[in-house]
């Protein structure tokens, strides 16, 4: 199968669907690699076949030990939590540095996040932003 008749198949599967689709679920849906629907998906974009966005970038924290405060910046070894609500930045601060959780309880939530990526998290990474297709 050529190019634009993947093009069209994508087009068509995005079409389908009612909800805004991954770049995951056309691999999946057309039997394809990830890599190659991301293409696909974004030239029927650009063709204007289809809409798709990026969304914005999540911030991954790294974390190296439970109960331990931040002190040197981290080698960037630990594990990666994704915290996107005060909730989860809240569970994070009881999780690995618990002495800290009531100087981060009334922090509004960019403070919160400030903080938990300055004191409390050994290192940040960003993680993928995401394609979807609708």
């Amino acid at each position: 199968m050529d190019r634009k008749e993947r093009i069209r198949q994508v087009e068509k599967f995005v079409k389908s669907q009612s909800e805004k689709v991954s770049v995951k679920d056309i691999a999946e849906a057309l039997d394809l690699s990830k890599n190659y629907s991301r293409r696909l998906a974004k030239d029927a974009k650009e063709e204007g076949l289809i809409k798709g966005q990026k969304s914005k970038p999540v911030i991954g924290y790294i974390f190296e030990r439970k109960g331990r405060t931040r002190t040197d910046g981290g080698d960037r070894n630990g594990e990666i939590e994704v915290l996107t609500t005060r909730e989860a930045l809240l569970w994070a601060v009881r999780e690995y540095a618990p002495e800290r959780h009531g100087e981060a309880g009334g922090k509004p939530l960019p403070e919160l996040r400030k903080f938990v990526r300055n004191e409390v998290a050994d290192g940040t990474v960003p993680v993928a932003h995401a394609w979807r297709f609708s």
